[in-house]
């Protein structure tokens, strides 16, 4: 199992609803709101990069990136242009995440070192969702997932697909299914926010392991992969 997945297994609270968090007007308020709650309380607790004790110095780095990544997409998002829903909803998780950070405790470096493993987390996916051109509509979007299931050289159908946001890879209420199956001819996909992901094949129960997938390294629109079949 992967290490990011084992931190979120020990780390994480109780499950989000993913489908719970549809776009309302003034949602994206609410949105900034979480960040900035979340940002000031941990930033008046490890702020302070002159402590070169443990982790402190590196979570305060982190925590900078992340305020910066936070006040560009707070004024893209917050321009009055129309945001998608995929979009709003992948950012609402990242300020979800950050407030559940916000939240352990962290007195003891091991306590540290897991805000220091979901901190970087978050400030990975947030940094992939500002790879759009810059003063443009295009930072919000969205970017088109294809996915080919492969048994050596064949593509092979009639596979369910499965991601779900690398943050949230322990909740099982985030899982989201692709519209279609696997299909040699035409490749099921998804619209999907720039950011982490796993993604997985499955006839009823998971039949591969769970892939990670970064999307909108490149500022790309469109990406296809292959997922190997056993």
């Amino acid at each position: 199992m992967k290490i990011g997945v084992i931190f979120f297994l020990l780390f994480l609270s109780p499950p989000l609803v993913y489908s719970q968090l549809p776009v309302k007007n003034g949602q994206e308020h609410a949105v900034f709101n979480s960040f900035h709650g979340a940002l000031g309380e941990l930033t008046s607790r490890f702020g302070n990069k002159t402590d070169s004790g443990g982790y402190q110095p590196d979570i305060a780095e982190l925590l900078d990136k992340i305020t910066e990544h936070v006040k560009f997409l707070e004024s893209v998002i917050t321009s009055g242009k129309p945001i998608p829903k995929e979009y709003l909803e992948s950012v609402s998780l990242d300020g979800e995440l950050l407030k559940r950070l916000a939240r352990k405790e962290s007195k003891s470096e091991p306590e540290r070192k897991r805000l220091y493993e979901g901190l970087k987390e978050v400030e990975s996916d947030l940094a992939l969702k500002i790879t759009g051109k810059r003063g443009s509509s295009e930072v919000a979007r969205v970017v088109q997932l294809l996915v080919h299931a492969k048994r050596g050289d064949q593509d092979v159908g009639a596979y369910e697909v499965w991601y779900v946001p690398r943050g949230w890879a322990s909740d099982s209420s985030a899982f989201k299914r692709f519209d279609g199956l696997t299909n040699p001819s035409n490749p099921p996909s998804m619209n999907l926010a720039p950011g982490n992901y796993f993604v997985w094949l499955s006839k009823g129960q998971p039949v591969t392991e769970r892939q990670p997938v970064s999307i909108g390294v490149n500022g790309e629109a469109k990406r296809e992969i292959d997922v190997v079949v056993p």
